[in-house]
Formats: structure tokens, C-alpha cells, sequence
């Protein structure tokens, strides 16, 4: 396993192409991201996924201006999110999923308005889902998954309308699916399972093509077996 911090200098710069760190995907690296990448403000892309990466997330990641491009995901980094990743308003992708962050979400990822990707599932966070997610009008995935934010889901959230991905799985979730859901015309994939939902589902003649209910309190009307989404939800009702 190599030490990122050790990586050697020429070996760094082939790695660095047009302003983007790079192919440094499952390199089987370790160690901490080195602060002598504070030095290259201009970089616009940063992909260190699945690697054995530890340590706080460095407060001098703000430098990056122009960073587009976080990914993080499948690491073992840990600590809090620190206030200065919110001053990174050009992402447009924020991949943190699978590391060991804890504690709550700051408050000033609400500057991140260009977010078109947020995945920070699989981690320790505590606290509830931030309202203003719903004010990342760009956003099309949203993967909060086992990330230890818990219910409920905001109302904020009727306001992304070019959300494509939304998934809640085992979340906490609980009370009835707002119905504005089914009003998300862009939804392709929602994933609501493992949670403590409640309430009669009637025929949902919106629902998003790839709908996972299963695993919650839910009773089913005798309609759902029938009409357009009746296989599906029969295959639902089998799980919960």
C-alpha cells in the first residue's frame, strides 16, 4: 500500500492532467491528503475514491476555488465536515459516502448551489436531514442512505425539481410519504425502504419507474393490485 503523502513528485504530476487529480482510484493509497496540494489552487477535480485514505477532511481544502469535483467516497476518513468545505461554491458533485464522518452537516453547505450530486450515505452523522438542501435548485442526486441523519424528510425538498435519484433508505423516516413526491416529474429512482412510513398506499399513477417501498408500516389498498402499479406494489407488500 503507498503512502498518498509519499507519492512521488513525478509520479503526482502524470496524475495531474488538465487541472484535474485523477486516476488515483482504487491505488490502494494511504495515509492523509497532503497539504502540499494547497499549492494548486486551479485544480477543478479531485478523485480519490476507494482507497485507504484516513484523517480530518483539511481545512485548506477551501483553497481549491475552482474545485467542481469532490470524491471521496469509499475512504476512512473521519472527524466533521468542516465549515470551510461550504466555501466551495463551484461543485457540482460532493461524493463522501462510505468513510466515518460524524456529527452534523454545517451549516454553510447551504452556499453549495451548484450541487448536482450529494452522496454522503453510509457514514455517522447525527442530526436531522438540513432544510437547505432544498435550496440546491440543481441538484439531481441525492444519496443520504445508513448516513445517520435521521427524519423528517423537509418540505424543502418539493423544490428540486430536476432531482432524478432520491435515496432515503433506512433514514428513520417516519408518518406518511409527502405527497408531493409524486409530483417530481424528473424522479427516476426512490428509494424510501427500511424506514417506519405509515398510511394507506392508494394507486400512484406517478410513482418514479424504480420505486422501492419495502420494509415499512405500510398498509396497501386492494386498488394497488389491480391498476397499472399493482404488480409492483404486490411485490412491495411481500417485503414489509
Amino acid at each position: 500500500m503507498v503512502n498518498l503523502v509519499h507519492l512521488p513528485p513525478w509520479e503526482m504530476n502524470l496524475r495531474i492532467t488538465h487541472n484535474q487529480i485523477g486516476n488515483l482510484v482504487r491505488n490502494y493509497l494511504s495515509g492523509t491528503i497532503p497539504v502540499e496540494w494547497a499549492s494548486m489552487p486551479y485544480i477543478t477535480s479531485i478523485t480519490l475514491s476507494a482507497n485507504n485514505l484516513s484523517g480530518p477532511l483539511p481545512t485548506w481544502l477551501q483553497n481549491f476555488k475552482n474545485l467542481k469535483i469532490l470524491g471521496i467516497e469509499g475512504n476512512q476518513f473521519s472527524g466533521t465536515i468542516p465549515d470551510e468545505l461550504g466555501n466551495l461554491t463551484n461543485l457540482t458533485k460532493l461524493h463522501l459516502a462510505s468513510n466515518k464522518f460524524i456529527g452534523r452537516l454545517p451549516v454553510t453547505l447551504a452556499r453549495l448551489v451548484n450541487l448536482e450530486e450529494f452522496w454522503i450515505s453510509d457514514n455517522n452523522f447525527n442530526g436531522t436531514i438540513p432544510g437547505y438542501i432544498g435550496t440546491w435548485s440543481r441538484l439531481q442526486k441525492l444519496f443520504l442512505h445508513a448516513s445517520g441523519l435521521k427524519g423528517p424528510l423537509p418540505e424543502a425538498v418539493a423544490r428540486l425539481e430536476n432531482l432524478a435519484d432520491l435515496i432515503l433508505r433506512n433514514v428513520g423516516l417516519s408518518g406518511s410519504v409527502p405527497s408531493y413526491i409524486w409530483n417530481m416529474s424528473k424522479l427516476n429512482r426512490l428509494d424510501l425502504s427500511f424506514n417506519k412510513l405509515t398510511g394507506e398506499l392508494q394507486e400512484v399513477p406517478k410513482a418514479p419507474p424504480h420505486t422501492d417501498l419495502s420494509y415499512n408500516n405500510f398498509s396497501w389498498s386492494s386498488s394497488c393490485r389491480d391498476k397499472r402499479y399493482g404488480h409492483e406494489m404486490e411485490h412491495l407488500q411481500s417485503k414489509v
